[in-house]
């Protein structure tokens, strides 16, 4: 399936065999490398209070009996909210930066899309330029994608050329903090002249917001290193209306739903008596690293240690997931193929289910249209006897170590991308979850309301997010590694406390050589 957010090739690619990261020397090797790439900065700032709103969503959403659909009233607002960066300089600013000091600045910042998406971007930077007061231009390059962006930061770091704001993941910009290149923003979140007013921090949806806190590389100091952009998430894609035909109208909510459906699917399509088809129909195993995380949530799981630092799998919530996954592949549920194409099978009734990333839904919805499918299907989170859960991840704004003057600067950039009608342009170009909950009252439009995104939009409470530990960018190509050999069909149900226990000391010897 097409990635839009994951094209890293300066990571270990995901079609690596898993034995790669389970030994020792392997991992004691790519550990060492991260070490020596990275040095301790210790710095303390002032904590800035946090948000503590929840996550109900100010879009009036209506569940109908079916979920494909549900139906969003847009929340017209009487007024646009305060545009950002119109200080009142009449009370001294902590920061010591005055408004002459920020006339005819140029910032730079780098981003990683092209295309419409970049063009996008650029329109909302071009807004920003044209009507700032300070005559702040930014200037921005598109790298493409997120690989091409990381590995002109390697460039710059080795040059000492870095640009003043970056738009990247959690767990890059924490390698970069641990470097001392990142400025903390805690202080200009806090400052009473330049920042955010308590109702505007408490806007951010907590679950996003608090990615964003470290305390590695800062003396053990709580410390904001950016400020979350948009998330993009997985889920699953279920076809309504195949589900309906063979007799379940009603959505999956447990596991249990979730078997007897795939299995119901995979039992149709083995009696079609199309020997191609063997053993397809029910679920679609992908070896996407948020599929696993999901099903590890879903079972009342967790990846980082909830009592300490690193990672944790070795839990029964783990093995009872990877035993409830395997035991869908031996009753002929689920099955999996390294040369099929996830979106063209789930559009050909080949999959009653499989895992899609909001960035998916698109070419998803141009897979049924090329099939000729008049099926519709829906995005629904991992079933779950605890609680529903869809895995988040994505970007976030951050300001590299520079003047006052040129951080302010990049600062209110920030703020200007973040202010809710410019956020809910972008996210709605893209097809993906705002940060804020405002922003929500300017996406959801009439023709918008049977939409995949707009359902997904309604899956808001359930989001649960990627680990952001520096050592994720590695960790989750091992994750995609256990899936392919957790389906392997040599592997045995017997053997998954071991492969459990096995990622487990992987995921501890690489967080203590990475962190």
């Amino acid at each position: 399936m097409a990635r839009l957010e994951r094209a890293v090739p300066t990571y270990p690619s995901p079609n690596n065999p898993l034995r790669r990261y389970l030994t020792p020397f392997y991992c004691l090797a790519l550990g060492l490398a991260f070490i020596l790439a990275l040095e301790a900065c210790s710095r303390k700032a002032t904590l800035a209070p946090e948000p503590t709103s929840t996550l109900a969503s100010p879009v009036q959403v209506t569940a109908k009996a079916s979920f494909g659909t549900q139906a969003h009233t847009k929340a017209t607002p009487t007024a646009l909210p305060p545009i950002p960066a119109t200080p009142d300089e009449s009370t001294p600013s902590p920061l010591g930066v005055s408004a002459a000091q920020l006339n005819g600045l140029k910032v730079s910042l780098w981003y990683p899309w092209s295309g419409v998406s970049g063009d996008s971007f650029q329109a909302i930077l071009d807004g920003f330029n044209n009507s700032n007061q300070w005559g702040i231009q930014v200037e921005a390059r598109g790298y493409g994608d997120y690989g091409s962006l990381d590995d002109a930061m390697e460039l710059a770091l080795a040059s000492g050329s870095l640009p003043d704001v970056i738009v990247d993941y959690g767990y890059q910009a924490r390698r970069w903090g641990t470097m001392g290149i990142l400025a903390p923003l805690n202080p200009y979140f806090a400052d009473r002249v330049w920042g955010l007013t308590p109702e505007e921090g408490a806007d951010f949806y907590p679950a996003f917001w608090s990615e964003d806190l470290t305390s590695v590389g800062y003396a053990g100091e709580p410390t904001r290193l950016g400020v979350p952009y948009y998330r993009s998430a997985y889920a699953l894609f279920y076809n309504q209306t195949w589900a309906e035909e063979l007799g379940y109208p009603d959505l999956p909510i447990t596991p249990e739903d979730f078997r007897v459906r795939a299995c119901a699917a995979a039992e149709t399509v083995r009696q079609d008596g199309d020997k191609t088809n063997l053993g397809k129909g029910g679920w679609l195993v992908t070896p996407d690293p948020g599929a696993l995380v999901g099903w590890i949530y879903a079972f009342g799981g967790d990846i980082t240690n909830p009592d300490g630092a690193g990672y944790l799998f070795n839990t029964n919530a783990t093995t009872q997931a990877f035993e409830y996954l395997k035991g869908l592949q031996d009753s002929g549920c689920a099955w999996t193929g390294s040369d099929v194409d996830a979106q063209v099978a789930f559009a050909s009734r080949l999959a009653l289910f499989v895992v899609g990333s909001l960035t998916d839904v698109s070419t998803q919805r141009a897979a049924f249209a090329t099939a000729g499918s008049t099926d519709n299907w829906v995005v629904i989170p991992f079933p779950s006897n605890n609680k529903p859960v869809v895995v988040t991840y994505g970007p976030s704004l951050f300001v590299t170590d520079s003047t006052p003057a040129r951080q302010l600067a990049s600062w209110l950039v920030i703020e200007w991308l973040v202010y809710p009608p410019n956020q809910a342009s972008f996210v709605q170009e893209l097809g993906v979850y705002p940060t804020r909950q405002s922003t929500l009252r300017y996406l959801i439009h009439t023709e918008d309301a049977g939409t995949q995104w707009a359902q997904a939009l309604g899956l808001l409470p359930d989001v649960r997010g990627e680990p952001t530990l520096i050592s994720w960018s590695i960790l989750r190509w091992a994750l995609s590694d256990a899936t392919s050999q957790l389906f392997s069909q040599k592997f045995m149900v017997d053997q998954i406390p071991a492969l459990v226990g096995n990622l487990d000391g992987v995921a501890k010897e690489i967080f203590d050589k990475v962190h």
